[in-house]
């Protein structure tokens, strides 16, 4: 036990305090135990005496308290474990602790508020404003019938808007348990409150999880990505329809089977449709196809009260409190205590004709800028606050710590301020290119992208918690999303001894090439993760990415490369690049990377000129000269094709190289080119014009040196028949494939440099390597997608980027195991350079053996065809060796 006095450790039953010498008095004192506390027990000194417990959760019970010294009835809420060893133990008080300090900063009329914290021995308890009133559960029993729509409408209107406000915290906060018997009607009527906000309800606290259902809400209401321990704001909303639905029907989900709801019509039909509409939304099991914030659904609730009821909301928005911000006294335990002051509705009968607003976003609300808060300030009379304010302090002392000492710093590195020319961004043509640790976010126009891009702002201010729940939040709505998870890796990084690689890629541009860059961050992804969990850096050295985004044209890597060049000057911690996946990207930033020795790792780039281009350069993916020769021997030998159609831009050199090659080889095996067309990569209209000329000397099959969005074009204008075409590994890109291209999808046949059953096909028994579970887990965590491409399935991209990481890592613990304190990149380029013979490794993509030129040897390729199903098979045979 604690004095109560002065919180000095004392033997359980002492009478004295060893260190301030005052009577602790007879009343009944709680020790290290862990018996229950009954009425009449008294806490703190004897400033709260029990008068009944009120309930008990997964992670804490709560008690009716009368504060004595203030005369007042509060809610006492203890903090329980299951935890039998002490670390789990002292884990569950550090995360109480933080959430004392959460909830402590959170102001809100419609939520109680946080008055003390403290501790008696070894338990710990907080204090909170006690509501009256009656909960809308003891109101439906009373009532025995449903609750009218518009009473219900108005409540639902008020917690909305306090969801909405919890949501736009720098952490937002999520209830998790939102029911009936959370909700507390005031006795003035005058207003709805939520209560019972518990233990680890921060969205960015993710403590290890029980398996007691009431962590996980209440069966019911509770959404199923509660029982999958993803919760994010949007499960509030699925808990409040659901209570929305038990208290308009009076069917209580409890009694039937979870997840279920019938249409709220069909028991009570007397309810609009517009409401009908909004349950059925709000109640999908899929969370990306509900309401996607507070706003967007109180938006339609608020607009079926004032079109079917005739009643104006106007509720002022509450301010969320600026990131830091430090608790007063006065906003902890002076005027906010006593009863919750409840929003006072400003309702008016709207008229007859009413112009319907704009329909609702389903972004989240925008956080406010720092130093940019909203203006909108409820009156208070700051003189007042400040005498409250500094007569408590005189009174409590140190005595106050309940709140301020739990506040915890960051965990995250603050980003270092960048120079202009470092990590950073510039727009060109609309494109954003850039380098970025985090403060700058690239892939946004897809789901969570606008809050990932709120996420890197706060981040790039140096406000890192902010910046990590925004990207968790983000992460949620898009579980697929790599640069999200980087960015939060990275900072369980922080300043621990590490390695930073550069992942050189395109998230901008047309639909194949942001797929192909959304592809490269996943397996660099999923191997950073593999290495750093797994600690297999010598010296508990761990994995730092930074991304580097040169956008849709080949000049624009020159700009990025030269930040990564800058930013080499500040952060000696750069040792290496994994990219760039397209060759006309990788020969310029090769020649660029030599000037300062840095070793680069491509991917999935082939052009022949990359050979030898710089002894700092390897590569994943074997020249284009093995594939030419596969592709021209599988279409002479097995397709028994005689005439081809040559596709080619000459001046990319990824096309130019290919045609090349395979021309060489098709027609050393006696097959004959008879025509070679010319177009510009990314112009349709260049392709649609060729036709003509392509078809006219009746070619056997077309070969297609190009990528998958411009081959589209050609299956679309392709002749009617069976004539094949063939092509290199980039038309395996399946976002760049139009839907119209379908019909014509089964003629299509190509090399490719991976594919995702190739182990299991195969194997031969082997066992499968740790990375496909491991790509699950992170892109299809709580196994909410089936099984899909990008969540449970890693394209040949993906397993590419993968191995060319995992290459650069084993250069890094080379570098390490031979005894250097720390990479450098000179000393990764010799790591990289042992990466052949005996000490070759095993990738997904085959073995991984680099030759003096930095390409690597005997790499295996496979062919790839499409059946009349639309499915991509691959062919029996392959080129190379694939396992060691």
């Amino acid at each position: 036990m604690v004095c109560p006095y002065c919180n000095a450790p004392m033997r359980d039953g002492s009478r004295f305090c060893g260190r301030c010498g005052r009577h602790i008095g007879q009343e009944r004192r709680v020790s290290s135990s862990t018996g229950a506390l009954t009425p009449g027990t008294r806490l703190q000194g004897g400033r709260y005496s029990i008068k009944k417990v009120l309930g008990d959760g997964g992670a804490g019970s709560a008690l009716l308290a009368t504060d004595v010294r203030l005369d007042k009835q509060v809610v006492i809420k203890e903090l329980l474990s299951n935890e039998a060893n002490v670390a789990g133990w002292q884990e569950e008080v550090k995360h109480f602790k933080q959430e004392v300090a959460i909830l402590a900063h959170v102001d809100h009329p419609l939520m109680p508020g946080v008055t003390d914290h403290f501790q008696e021995g070894m338990r710990y308890f907080m204090a909170q404003e006690y509501i009256e009133g009656e909960t809308l559960e003891e109101r439906l029993q009373t009532l025995q019938h449903p609750l009218q729509e518009r009473d219900v409408l108005l409540y639902v209107s008020d917690i909305l808007d306090l969801l909405a406000y919890l949501a736009r915290l720098p952490t937002p906060l999520i209830h998790r348990d939102i029911k009936p018997a959370n909700i507390i009607l005031s006795d003035d009527e005058q207003g709805v409150h939520l209560v019972d906000f518990g233990i680890a309800r921060a969205e960015q606290n993710k403590h290890e999880r029980r398996k007691r259902t009431e962590r996980f809400g209440t069966a019911g209401y509770a959404p199923p990505e509660l029982y999958q321990g993803e919760a994010d704001p949007r499960s509030d909303l699925y808990a409040l329809a659901a209570t929305m639905h038990h208290v308009l029907t009076n069917r209580d989900p409890r009694n039937y089977p979870p997840f279920l709801y019938p249409s709220v019509r069909s028991l009570n039909p007397q309810l609009s449709p517009e409401l009908e509409q909004v349950l059925e939304r709000a109640l999908l099991r899929d969370k990306e196809q509900r309401y996607q914030s507070a706003a967007a659904m109180k938006q339609e609730i608020d607009t079926i009260l004032r079109v079917r009821f005739g009643v104006v909301r106007d509720i002022p928005e509450v301010d969320v409190l600026p990131a830091g911000h430090i608790v007063t006294t006065a906003e902890v335990g002076g005027p906010r205590g006593g009863a919750t002051l409840p929003v006072q509705r400003r309702e008016q009968v709207a008229n007859a004709s009413f112009t319907p607003p704009p329909p609702p976003t389903d972004q989240p609300p925008l956080l406010p800028p720092i130093g940019a808060l909203p203006t909108k300030k409820r009156r208070v009379n700051t003189g007042l606050l400040l005498l409250i304010g500094l007569l408590l302090l005189a009174l409590l002392g140190v005595s106050i710590f309940g709140v301020f000492s739990f506040i915890s710093p960051d965990s995250g590195q603050k980003p270092e301020t960048a120079e202009s020319h470092g990590i950073g961004s510039e727009m060109i043509n609309g494109e954003k290119i850039g380098l970025s640790d985090g403060s700058v976010a690239f892939d946004v126009k897809r789901s969570g992208g606008v809050v990932k891009e709120q996420g890197a702002e706060r981040f790039q201010k140096g406000d890192v918690s902010a910046a990590i729940s925004l990207w968790k939040q983000a992460s949620s709505q898009d579980t697929s999303d790599a640069e999200t998870l980087i960015y939060l890796e990275n900072q369980r990084v922080g300043n621990a001894p590490h390695v930073t690689i550069v992942v050189g890629t395109m998230l901008s541009g047309s639909d194949d090439e942001v797929g192909v860059g959304r592809d490269d961050l996943q397996g660099a992804y999923v191997a950073q993760k593999e290495f750093n969990d797994g600690a297999k850096l010598k010296g508990g050295v761990l994995v730092k990415l930074l991304i580097a985004s040169s956008g849709s044209q080949n000049s624009y890597v020159t700009k990025v490369v030269q930040r990564i060049k800058e930013q080499m000057k500040q952060d000696p911690t750069i040792v290496g690049v994994m990219g760039w996946p397209l060759s006309g990207r990788a020969l310029e930033a090769a020649r660029l990377l030599k000037e300062v020795r840095l070793p680069m790792v491509s991917q999935t780039a082939t052009s022949d000129d990359l050979t030898g281009i710089s002894p700092y350069f390897f590569r994943i993916a074997p020249p284009s000269a093995v594939q030419g020769k596969a592709g021209a021997m599988y279409a002479r030998k097995t397709l028994g094709v005689k005439k081809v159609a040559l596709f080619q831009d000459k001046n990319d050199p990824y096309s130019q190289s290919l045609a090349s090659d395979f021309a060489q080889e098709f027609q050393r095996l006696g097959g004959t080119i008879v025509t070679t067309v010319n177009y510009t990569i990314h112009k349709a209209e260049t392709i649609s014009e060729a036709m003509e000329q392509a078809m006219k000397p009746n070619p056997d099959m077309i070969y297609f040196a190009g990528y998958s969005g411009d081959v589209s074009t050609l299956l679309v204008n392709l002749p009617p028949g069976e004539m094949p075409v063939m092509g290199g590994d980039t038309l395996y890109e399946l976002n760049g494939f139009q839907s119209s291209a379908r019909a014509n999808f089964h003629r299509l046949r190509f090399t490719s440099l991976a594919y995702p059953d190739e182990w299991d096909i195969l194997a031969k028994g082997r066992p499968r390597p740790a990375f496909f579970s491991h790509y699950a887990a992170a892109f299809n965590p709580g196994g909410a997608h089936a099984p899909a491409y990008g969540y449970t399935r890693a394209n040949n991209d993906v397993i590419l980027s993968y191995d060319a990481m995992t290459a650069l890592l084993l250069g890094c613990a080379n570098v390490l195991k031979d005894g250097k304190e720390k990479v450098t990149p000179e000393a990764l380029q010799v790591g990289l350079r042992k990466i052949n013979g005996a000490n070759a490794f095993q990738g997904i993509s085959g073995q991984i053996s680099f030759g003096a030129d930095g390409d690597p040897l005997n790499k295996a390729i496979v062919i790839l065809r499409v059946d009349d199903n639309g499915h991509i098979q691959m062919e029996p045979k392959i080129i190379g060796t694939y396992f060691l």
